[in-house]
């Protein structure tokens, strides 16, 4: 739910970029008045992403669903793995909205719908009403990833700064996740010494006013290009033909949503780990800011260490074994001292290595409609977690200790066996 959502929307906005050669851009506006209002759309994306990112409920997930909830871990993660099936059944469609009617609109609406799920969703301990708040968020999701970071790009390249989108997206990244960092603890607290419930309600009023900031951005796509009338089923088609045919894409597409949504199971089972190290719950959120705080210093160190390395390819494959490495010393180590920066470690190194494949994705998207061929990239990655959701649950039931070893096991395998060449980054 929403450690799913907010994971989708910061899932691909490193890869909405385009050439600044792309064949088809028109004359960049030099108004005064104009380019100010280009500039305001990206503090405002800011600021959207930050308001977006107050995530109550990040720092006791587990205890929201098992405690007030009712429900056991594996409820928990077929619950979730509904929700990657939604997602994956309105990820095109979305996409295809923000590409065919306005990227401004999928926005509004998907930040409004947010807003209203919460609401939703703290309202009753009941599945029914777990489902209802999956399906909105879920709808809400796919209307923002990948549209958000397609909008920044738009605006940038009405200013002539394309080649500032990744010094960008990490800025918006980062903003996002201080916001996760600063709630998750207030939501920590809130749950301990209020009502979980509440956590979750208190989100709408963030979320309310995420809608009204992206009220007042300005659509830069419809003036920068002369948008052919296309077909709606022309749009949604684009997306899958484009990977189909890119072989490159495919490999580099494929081999960074693997790894990275085996990591993300950490997010869903970490405060089990932590239940069994006898932790207090008030105390939750506070490791969930710190997961927050160690990705923020990976997604601005990495972009300036990977200009100085020679051999990428051997240095994505390090890069990825230090996660499952991570994985393995975490089953094996009972020890909040060392539990505690191995975890840290596996968040950072795990979701920071899609920096890496910024600029080589880059290059291989050539289609106009890239909120749609992004999408499609997130509807193959919440293909694998529909899957992998309740195989993880009914393993965590079993033994969350041989869980982890397994997961790490895999992530190592897969960098081994990684199909990515050196030209290839």
């Amino acid at each position: 739910m929403t450690a799913e959502y907010c994971e989708k929307n910061e899932e691909f906005e490193n890869l909405s970029i385009e050439n600044g050669n792309t064949e088809g851009t028109q004359s960049i506006v030099h108004d005064k008045s104009d380019l100010n209002k280009w500039n305001a759309n990206l503090w405002k994306s800011y600021l959207f992403n930050f308001l977006m990112g107050l995530h109550l409920i990040s720092g006791v997930l587990l205890p929201f669903f098992m405690t007030w909830g009712k429900l056991t871990f594996v409820e928990v993660m077929l619950l979730q793995s509904y929700f990657t099936m939604m997602v994956l059944l309105f990820e095109i469609p979305c996409g295809a909205i923000a590409d065919y009617v306005s990227r401004k609109f999928s926005l509004i609406l998907g930040a409004f719908i947010t807003a209203v799920a919460a609401l939703i969703y703290g309202s009753y301990p009941n599945i029914i009403i777990f489902v209802i708040g999956e399906t909105l968020w879920a709808f809400a999701g796919a209307l923002i990833s990948g549209t958000d970071q397609a909008f920044i790009y738009d605006s940038l390249r009405k200013l002539g700064r394309e080649n500032d989108i990744s010094q960008v997206i990490a800025k918006n990244r980062s903003f996002m996740l201080i916001g996760i960092g600063i709630s998750a603890p207030i939501g920590s607290m809130i749950g301990a010494y209020f009502s979980l419930n509440l956590v979750m309600i208190f989100m709408f009023f963030p979320f309310i006013i995420a809608t009204i900031v992206s009220l007042t951005l300005k659509e830069p796509n419809h003036e920068l290009e002369e948008v052919k009338a296309e077909k709606y089923l022309t749009v949604i088609k684009s997306g899958f033909k484009e990977l189909i045919n890119n072989k490159i894409l495919r490999i580099l597409a494929f081999e960074m949503i693997t790894t990275e949504s085996i990591v993300f199971f950490l997010i869903w089972t970490y405060q089990l780990y932590l239940e069994a190290l006898n932790f207090q719950l008030v105390f939750f959120g506070f490791i969930g800011a710190s997961m927050t705080i160690i990705q923020i210093v990976f997604f601005n160190i990495i972009p300036k260490l990977e200009n100085k390395v020679r051999n990428k390819r051997r240095f994505l494959r390090l890069y990825t074994i230090v996660p499952g490495i991570g994985f393995i010393l975490v089953a094996l180590i009972y020890y909040i001292p060392i539990s505690i920066p191995l975890i840290l470690s596996i968040i950072g190194f795990g979701f920071s290595r899609r920096i890496i494949f910024i600029k080589s994705i880059n290059n291989q998207i050539e289609s106009q409609n890239r909120a749609t061929v992004i999408s499609t990239i997130n509807m193959i990655s919440s293909l694998i977690r529909t899957i992998l959701y309740p195989l993880i649950g009914y393993l965590v039931m079993w033994n969350l200790s041989t869980t982890f070893i397994l997961l790490g096991a895999i992530i190592i395998i897969c960098a081994m066996l990684s199909k990515i060449k050196t030209e290839y980054l």
